[in-house]
């Protein structure tokens, strides 16, 4: 690993442990780059600003728990895939509501930020069917996304409650 990249892990991974430990808004980039004993234009090298740091970290924390999901992943179904999927992200989502809502907010309209994943996450619903089905695929992600910014409005958010309405409006399909 060249040295860049491990400077930029070692942002990131401050980042992330300040975001848990003072929360987002009481994290400041200067106490991000003191604790990654790195200069304060070092982190905006790597990172425009504070919100790509938790875009970044919540990313890869995503992506870990895709994998980690796919292990166990035995459904055929498209429906049944994303009934996997969800528990475990709806999980993290709920178990870090304030980084999760600020997330949605910030990249709602930044369609470019999460395209590339979102088209992953349906080829690996479908991977198993003989032909991709957009208009599906779009329709259960659909539904995905607003029992996950419904459930985050919940007082104290619910992962399984959660994956019950969206297993009820998969069911709809």
């Amino acid at each position: 690993m060249n040295k860049k990249t491990q400077t930029y892990n070692k942002i990131l991974s401050s980042a992330w442990l300040l975001f848990l430990e003072q929360g987002y808004a009481d994290t400041s980039t200067r106490e991000i780059a003191k604790a990654a004993n790195v200069a304060v234009g070092t982190v905006f090298s790597h990172f425009e600003g504070k919100i790509d740091l938790l875009k970044a970290g919540m990313y890869e924390k995503i992506k870990t728990i895709i994998s980690q999901a796919s292990l166990t992943d035995r459904q055929h179904e498209p429906h049944l895939k994303l009934s996997h999927y969800a528990l475990p992200l709806f999980e993290f989502y709920c178990s870090n509501s304030e980084f999760s809502k600020i997330l949605i907010s910030d990249i709602i309209w930044q369609k470019d930020f999460f395209e590339q994943q979102i088209g992953e996450f349906e080829k690996r619903l479908f991977n198993e069917q003989p032909e991709f089905d957009d208009l599906k695929a779009g329709v259960m992600l659909d539904c995905y996304f607003m029992t996950l910014i419904f459930g985050l409005n919940e007082q104290v958010p619910e992962p399984e409650k959660m994956l019950h309405q969206l297993t009820k409006k998969i069911s709809i399909l």
